[in-house]
């Protein structure tokens, strides 16, 4: 429920009158979010976010629903997902309680479709541009957009207090092995309005007017080189050639020590020696570790603060009895093992999967 004043501490007669028009609005909570924890690349999903909308009042009734869904950009959620809402107030032909919800249309000229900011005017752009300037990624390195629906007609808003729900289904699609989906639902009454978070929110809603939802998925059947969006993000601090290489291959280790964060320079720029630190993931979920700074894991200055080391990875790590290895994770240091370079940004090491394309 909206935050109630209390009309008794209200002075000045038609001077706190505006004050009470504040809160005499809508507020949405998402109260729960059901999607698969895992799918697979090809396969149909469906999605439901529970809602719960408060009015205040009983003058609501002309607004468009509005809602979000973040995903990976590579899913093309605009033209690959289906959106319906359902709810139970007062539907009446021109302001039904359910029905499709569209892809954020981007003629501006209906005033249906101009999103308004954080501080409650149009800002000129569509929803979804907004959604994508306002909202955060969550736990993702990036790679995701916001892609707004809106319902086809206004809803008929006049219930106190009302729950619904809002059904997606879409096709999951590949690039990457993991992701953290996201829900936005509003008005176009309110849009992104500010103002302060409620206790009872089952999100923590940012804003009195709409909440945010998300929810991790984990996707198999991804192609080589797919990424894991809720990990460290790809870095050219170090990488494998050639570039469809197996560890059964001879392979080749590339560290450019002028890769750090945002492409800053690394610790190890200029450094006299540069020595590779791997661990390796065996097919029996053991692992192998080769961080000893030796004449094995010396690499070879090959240009401008980039090294080399080639290695055929099976008698590197002294992988036998038809053990194979699964993934390789580095990092790098210098002589005496006081400098380390990692995943530039991130305390973890720098992971490379298979990669057979």
């Amino acid at each position: 429920m909206m935050k109630k004043i209390n009309f008794k501490k209200l002075m000045g007669g038609l001077i706190a009158l505006p004050l009470v028009f504040l809160f005499v609005t809508s507020c949405f909570d998402i109260t729960g979010v059901t999607q698969p924890s895992s799918a697979k690349v090809g396969d149909t999903i469906t999605i439901t976010v529970d809602v719960n909308y408060d009015s205040e009042n009983t003058d609501q009734n002309y607004k468009f629903l509005i809602f979000g869904m973040m995903a990976p950009k590579s899913w093309d959620i605009a033209n690959n997902a289906t959106v319906a809402f359902n709810s139970s107030i007062n539907q009446t032909p021109e302001r039904p309680g359910s029905g499709d919800m569209i892809a954020d249309p981007q003629d501006l000229t209906f005033w249906g479709n101009k999103s308004k900011g954080t501080d409650g005017n149009e800002t000129g752009n569509t929803w979804t541009q907004d959604m994508n300037a306002i909202l955060d990624i969550g736990e993702n390195y990036g790679e995701v957009e916001w892609v707004a629906f809106r319902s086809e007609n206004p809803i008929d808003a006049s219930r106190v207090s009302v729950d619904g729900t809002i059904t997606v289904t879409l096709t999951v699609g590949d690039g990457h092995t993991a992701a953290q989906l996201g829900y936005w639902v509003g008005s176009s009454a309110d849009g992104f309005k500010q103002a302060d978070s409620i206790g009872s929110s089952t999100q923590d809603a940012e804003s009195r007017f709409w909440d945010t939802g998300y929810a991790n998925i984990n996707i198999t059947g991804a192609s080589s080189g797919a990424t894991d969006l809720t990990g460290p993000a790809p870095t050219f601090t170090a990488f494998i050639s050639p570039e469809g290489y197996l560890f059964d291959d001879i392979i080749t280790v590339r560290f450019d020590a002028k890769e750090g964060v945002d492409g800053a320079n690394t610790e190890l720029f200029n450094a006299n020696a540069v020595y590779m630190n791997a661990t390796v993931l065996m097919g029996d979920d053991t692992t192998v570790t080769k961080a000893d700074r030796d004449a094995a894991s010396s690499m070879t200055l090959v240009g401008d603060n980039i090294w080399e080391l080639t290695f055929w990875p099976p008698g590197y790590f002294g992988a036998s009895g038809g053990n194979i290895i699964t993934e390789i994770h580095l990092s790098f240091s210098n002589a005496d093992g006081s400098v380390t370079v990692r995943n530039p940004g991130f305390d973890s090491d720098i992971v490379f999967g298979a990669n057979c394309q």
